[in-house]
């Protein structure tokens, strides 16, 4: 290392600069001593200037050609130096070539085994953080990677009724299986590109691309009839509270989600296992409720 930092400290920018001067020094230095000393031991420079300049224009046609050279040769090594640093901001590369056998070769390999390995924990952290480790569901953050900010459509903010009486009554694991239940059960009354995630607790939000207002409607009527069909608790079937708001193009997805959530407060005070609807009254007045679009239990 000793060497390679002493020649950094003279060519500090470039590494084929620093090939070069050692293929210079260690060639044409003594090329050119001997020559001179064979002009000198032959009438002198000054008889052989013709010889010198020849001599010099080849030397520098050669620096050149070797320079060049040098400069085509390391592109591997430039080439996995940009794979470095486009791994390092979050980018993915093509791979190298691998087929070569000699020591840059190796480490193209290696470079390529590097980035998959970086690449792989990426997706892996990226994954663990979006993802609600109980449900397997997406968690609020992995909620607000899939969904857009603004889009048509429906937010259906989802609870279960009376969840802390079961934990206070057969415990936590108890809990998390009435949780997991109720993700199977709500995944699967959903369609393909909607998208459900647990906001934390027992709450779950389902957000339902260019939905209209009766699609809405009844998929929340089925996910609440579906749950209560089928999760149980000690032989007890567990019911859900779900508030509904609908979103046009313009509608900030906070902002819908929001609404969502006041509905769903409403449904939790209206008794519980029903579907309820935040809008606005005719005259603009925002939060209001459409009692009208209240369905009991049945």
């Amino acid at each position: 290392m000793s060497f390679y930092v002493w020649l950094d400290r003279a060519f500090p920018r470039s590494f084929p600069v620093k090939v070069f001067a050692v293929a210079f020094l260690g060639t044409h230095v003594p090329l050119i001593a001997v020559v001179l000393y064979a002009l000198i031991q032959t009438g002198g420079i000054a008889a052989h200037l013709d010889v010198l300049a020849l001599l010099l224009a080849a030397t520098l046609t050669g620096c050149g050609g070797t320079l060049a050279g040098l400069w085509a040769l390391l592109a591997p090594v430039r080439r996995m130096n940009g794979a470095i640093e486009s791994l390092e901001r979050g980018d993915s590369i093509p791979p190298l070539p691998d087929r070569h056998r000699d020591e840059v070769g190796a480490l193209m390999r290696l470079t390529n085994l590097m980035a998959d390995s970086m690449l792989r924990r990426q997706q892996q952290a990226q994954t663990a953080a979006q993802t609600d480790p109980l449900t397997g569901l997406p968690n609020r953050r992995g909620f607000d990677a899939r969904v857009p900010r603004q889009a048509p459509g429906a937010i259906l903010f989802l609870d279960l009724d009376h969840f802390k009486k079961v934990n206070d009554t057969y415990g936590h694991a108890i809990g998390d299986d009435v949780l997991c239940q109720a993700a199977k059960v709500i995944s699967g009354e959903l369609r393909r590109d909607d998208v459900v995630a647990r906001f934390g607790g027992e709450e779950f939000v389902i957000w339902l691309p260019g939905a209209t207002r009766d699609a809405a409607w009844n998929a929340g009527e089925r996910l609440r009839l579906a749950i209560a069909g089928s999760v149980r608790v000690a032989e007890q079937p567990v019911t859900a509270s779900i508030g509904l708001a609908l979103c046009d193009a313009e509608d900030r997805r906070e902002a819908v989600i929001a609404r969502a959530d006041a509905a769903l407060y409403a449904a939790k005070n209206g008794g519980r296992n029903r579907v309820v609807e935040r809008c606005e009254k005719a005259d603009g007045e925002p939060f209001a409720f459409a009692h009208d679009r209240v369905l009991r239990a049945v």
